[in-house]
């Protein structure tokens, strides 16, 4: 696998995503999934993953959460955001989601359909003091899970979860819920099945 870029600046992309996940949430009280949902529209998420020198090693946390937030909302002027040093557990979140992705080469959006924010946050208390590597083999373990049919099918039919909510008319936070399992498709109402096959296309014994 190749990274997409030099192990060198790796420490200081993951500070960054970490110090820009820790301001959006404990300085200016942003949820924390509905930011990284920020992040990955933003485009600032893809500009790190494919290696932009100038977002990998050029821009503070701090400079990556006021372009996150200028971008999504269009504001006319830049928020005034302070850089911090503290190291939270929302700031080790950031870090290890941006180690992760290096590390892996699988896109921010990619792994955030796997694992949501409050169960990246929920491994803070295990694996902040372990080995890095040791967080890397639990991060994996977890992406290779046996994906549940419906993430399964709506990947071989070429969508996004956006577009399957579009297609189907079941909302997006549903399709969230089951794919991650939150939600166990095989209690869902009938209609709601049917929409979901009818917008894949497939069978409804395809996604249960």
């Amino acid at each position: 696998m190749t990274n997409a870029y030099d192990a060198i600046y790796l420490n200081k992309a993951a500070r960054n995503v970490g110090n820009m996940l820790h301001d959006a949430v404990l300085e200016y009280g942003y949820d924390g999934e509905e930011f990284l949902r920020m992040f990955l529209q933003s485009g600032v998420a893809e500009q790190i993953e494919n290696g932009n020198p100038k977002y990998v090693a050029g821009r503070s946390g701090a400079e990556l959460c006021a372009e996150v937030v200028e971008t999504v909302y269009r504001l006319e002027t830049e928020p005034i955001v302070i850089e911090t040093q503290s190291r939270s557990d929302v700031y080790w979140t950031g870090w290890i989601l941006a180690y992760y992705q290096w590390y892996s080469g699988r896109s921010f959006r990619n792994i955030l359909e796997e694992v949501s924010y409050e169960e990246l946050l929920g491994r803070y208390d295990t694996l902040h003091e372990a080995d890095v590597q040791k967080a890397l083999e639990v991060m994996d373990a977890h992406m290779n899970q046996s994906e549940n049919r419906l993430k399964k099918v709506r990947r071989q039919c070429g969508l996004t979860q956006e577009e399957l909510s579009e297609r189907s008319g079941v909302s997006l936070n549903t399709i969230r819920a089951y794919e991650r399992k939150a939600k166990d498709i095989r209690k869902a109402q009938v209609d709601i099945v049917v929409r979901l096959s009818d917008g894949l296309q497939c069978r409804i014994e395809d996604i249960l």
